[in-house]
């Protein structure tokens, strides 16, 4: 019997050998269209879970703040402004500098910075493992202005500032040929990229793409990763167990 119960708390320990005491860690997902960063997510999340880890994703973030009030969304919302304030005048001014200031960039970065207070208030009140996001402030930041600016060697070197906190960042890698045959096999159409014809697209993958690597590249702080997306989404997240355990 004691063997048994022995072997029974090996096993507890090996499908979830994070600490009761440990903050939940971060991790941001970053790469083009098609790359596969929301298959991925979806899979580490589903295995992550099967393992008995805690796990929130962007999407849990977005369901609890439709599930609040508008009193306390209208709250929230003046939290993130009290806290992001000097983040968005000087973010904007740096995009006034850079001739690429727009309502939508604001927009932009302001719906994020709102998740961003959601989520610090949901771990406050219950214990997460993981918190994985697959469309996050570098994501948006590089949304907002790579149709705006012909060269971006200068912004890439400062947008760093206004990047959110997080403790790992994946860059899901992928050649552009290939992820523009799955956006084209996509059904949403939402993306700009989704509407180009497939010629124009790999054009424009190529010519944005160099930009988001140095985006992800200039974070200050996180641990990074280049991820192959030559690997199914199921390997990956093997290979992320693996790597925490």
């Amino acid at each position: 019997m004691m063997e048994v119960q022995q072997e029974t708390e090996q096993k507890v320990v090996q499908v979830n050998p994070r600490r009761s005491t440990q903050k939940a860690e971060i991790i941001e997902f970053v790469g083009p269209p098609g790359a596969g960063k929301t298959s991925n997510c979806y899979c580490y999340t589903a295995m992550l879970r099967n393992l008995g880890y805690q796990v929130l994703t962007l999407k849990d973030i977005k369901n609890h703040l439709n599930s609040i009030s508008k009193t306390k969304r209208v709250k929230l919302m003046a939290k993130t402004l009290f806290l992001h304030l000097p983040k968005v005048v000087s973010y904007s001014f740096t995009l006034f500098l850079n001739r690429i200031f727009s309502l939508n960039s604001i927009t932009r970065y302001l719906r994020i910075a709102v998740f961003d207070t959601t989520l610090h208030q949901m771990l406050a009140h219950k214990k997460y493992d993981f918190v994985l996001l697959e469309q996050w402030m570098i994501q948006e930041l590089w949304s907002a202005t790579i149709f705006k600016l012909r060269s971006y060697g200068k912004i890439e070197k400062q947008l760093h500032r206004y990047y959110l906190k997080t403790d790992k960042l994946l860059y899901f890698d992928i050649d552009m040929e290939t992820a523009s045959v799955r956006i084209t096999n996509r059904t949403s159409n939402l993306s700009r990229f989704d509407r180009m014809d497939p010629k124009r697209r790999v054009r424009k993958l190529k010519q944005y793409n160099a930009y988001l690597f140095n985006l992800y590249k200039y974070a200050h702080g996180p641990e990074k990763h280049v991820i192959s997306t030559k690997n199914s989404p199921q390997e990956n997240a093997n290979h992320f167990l693996q790597h925490l355990t």
